[in-house]
């Protein structure tokens, strides 16, 4: 019998430097990605922070905008 491994397309990575999978705000982020888009993102240890990989270019564009703003001390704009 042959195992099928499921493979999925990856628009990118991002690494958030400084922050880490249990940081209040970073599982704020995952919580509200989950409730919009449903399903489960990818997520790792990285060299400074969790590094997350998506599989949709807009997604992976919304937390990089998401986490500018923040790191500027402003509120991100709504999608």
């Amino acid at each position: 019998m042959v195992k099928r491994r499921k493979q999925e397309e990856i628009a990118g990575v991002l690494e958030f430097a400084g922050t880490s999978a249990e940081d209040p705000t970073f599982k704020r982020w995952v919580a509200e990605h989950r409730a919009q888009n449903g399903g489960n993102l990818r997520m790792s240890k990285g060299a400074t922070g969790v590094r997350v990989m998506f599989s949709k270019e807009a997604d992976m564009t919304f937390w990089k905008e998401r986490s500018e703003a923040e790191a500027k001390g402003r509120k991100p704009h709504a999608a």
